[in-house]
């Protein structure tokens, strides 16, 4: 897509940073938004882990 001169605007590089910034951030909250209601959708037929399980399972035991 390109645009014609008369259609581009110039704003300050500051600005452009703030707007990006502004976006991963809104970004990252609708992700944890949708994280948490597939969390809370789960049937819960899974089970919890204890940290030895967990440690183990990863290969990470001391």
């Amino acid at each position: 897509m390109t645009a014609r001169a008369g259609d581009m605007v110039s704003i300050p590089r500051a600005e452009l940073d703030a707007l990006r910034a502004e976006n991963r951030r809104l970004r990252r909250e609708a992700g944890d938004a949708e994280a948490l209601r597939r969390i809370r959708s789960d049937s819960g037929e899974g089970r919890m882990l204890t940290r030895e399980e967990l440690t183990e399972a990863w290969g990470i035991s001391e």
